[in-house]
């Protein structure tokens, strides 16, 4: 078990930081990997907008820009709210 400890999302219950589920009220802990895979997401659609953005004109531009802003927020809000999370684990 790891000797670093953080609190439960639920009962705010200190346990272990690598535990996936609150062993006082079994409620499932939140998963890294889903920000990392909204922060991807949203790089992806940013790049990909920016592309269609440059190489094409009308609706399709239209939706380049659509993608640019839609990828930038989901980067930064994954981000965010990842750094959130963490802070709020280890209670600071």
């Amino acid at each position: 078990m790891s000797r670093d400890r953080v609190y439960c999302v639920d009962c705010r219950e200190p346990i272990p930081s690598d535990a996936r589920i609150c062993p006082h009220c079994e409620a499932v802990q939140p998963s890294p990997l889903v920000d990392a895979g909204v922060v991807v997401a949203g790089v992806f659609a940013f790049v990909f907008g920016v592309i269609l953005t440059l190489m094409t004109v009308g609706t399709t531009r239209m939706l380049g820009f659509v993608l640019i802003v839609v990828g930038f927020g989901l980067g930064v809000g994954g981000y965010t709210r990842h750094i959130d999370r963490q802070a709020g684990r280890r209670a600071r």
